[in-house]
């Protein structure tokens, strides 16, 4: 049995990691606190597979994670035997080839797929070898979007004929399938059911358009202001952090912790 009945589900770019430098040390007093009270904290990004294993070193966590918002999710088997991984969302194989036909119907975008790795390291600030990672995806495309703003919703539509999504990230729209962020809730709070023998609840963190369902699912959502706005979800349960990025992260989590570990002790 965990020491408390708590699982912490975050997103990264913007929340745990900052904006534009990626760094994490503002959390790190959150994160070491997690890991002495044995409460996961599992990764949930738009990032792919790749990404996610060197962050995940980088973090030092060795929990569960999900990539590509909510298209797929992979938890670790013994050490050194790699993930049992599930699949949820469209094929990337798939999205592209209704990406090249909406293209031919007049619509103006670029994709990752389009880009080169320096092209995407210059519009993400990642390195060179970093953004090559970005660029092997499994479930989802980013794009610019470079026609009239008044088009997406007509994108948008087009793309729902065929099945897909379009979801707004921190910095680009996510083409995807019809799976969200709020998949990694649904999936880890039965896992952790069964897996403690016992019910869970969620703590869940984000700061963007992309994390909304993941915030509205979760037992306890704590936002964290945007870089251009602050979420508003219908959670009536939901904080917002008094700072951006993973000051934020660090702030609001460990106040969050005390009183749910109040409450538990004199409940």
């Amino acid at each position: 049995m965990n020491q408390l009945p708590l699982i912490v589900i975050t997103d990264l770019d913007g929340t745990l990691l900052d904006h534009k430098t990626y760094e994490f040390r503002a959390a790190q007093p959150a994160l070491s606190c997690l890991r002495q009270m044995k409460i996961p904290c599992i990764l949930n990004s738009s990032k792919t597979f790749d990404e996610m294993l060197g962050l995940r070193e980088r973090l030092q966590n060795k929990d569960p994670f999900v990539c590509e918002n909510g298209g797929a999710v992979f938890v670790p088997r013994d050490p050194g035997h790699g993930f049992n991984s599930e699949v949820t969302g469209s094929s990337y194989n798939s999205i592209l080839k209704v990406l090249h036909q909406l293209r031919t119907q007049g619509f103006h975008f670029r994709g990752f797929n389009d880009m080169t790795a320096t092209e995407v390291a210059a519009m993400t600030g990642l390195s060179t070898d970093d953004a090559e990672l970005a660029r092997r995806r499994n479930a989802s495309e980013p794009i610019i979007w470079q026609d009239a703003p008044e088009r997406l919703d007509e994108f948008a539509s087009a793309l729902s004929c065929h099945n897909l999504r379009l979801l707004k990230g921190g910095r680009f729209y996510h083409v995807m399938g019809m799976n969200d962020k709020s998949e990694a809730i649904t999936f880890f709070r039965d896992y952790y059911r069964n897996h403690w023998q016992q019910e869970i609840k969620v703590i869940a963190i984000g700061d963007s358009d992309n994390d909304l369902a993941m915030l509205e699912a979760a037992d306890f959502p704590i936002v964290i202001p945007g870089e251009n706005a602050t979420l508003t979800p219908a959670n009536p349960a939901a904080i917002i952090a008094a700072c951006k990025g993973p000051q934020g992260f660090n702030d609001a989590l460990l106040a969050l912790l005390k009183t749910i570990g109040k409450e538990q002790r004199h409940g």
